[in-house]
């Protein structure tokens, strides 16, 4: 697969879910960034088919956990 160069869209997406991936839905992205919700699922199902996006993990406090 020949690599893509990432646009600033994809890149501000990728911002906004490492800022808060669970509460940014697609539509609070879209407003964000200046495009449709629709875009921005298209565009984060490329970057996951990409291997750009690997997943997504909770941080946990494992003090506060008892671990």
């Amino acid at each position: 697969m020949a690599s893509e160069e990432l646009d600033e869209v994809d890149r501000a997406i990728l911002y906004l879910l490492q800022e808060d991936a669970r509460f940014n839905s697609a539509a609070d992205i879209a407003g964000k960034v200046d495009v449709t919700a629709n875009t921005v699922r298209n565009r984060i199902q490329r970057l996951e088919e990409r291997g750009i996006i690997r997943g997504y993990i909770p941080l946990i406090d494992y003090e506060q956990a008892d671990y």
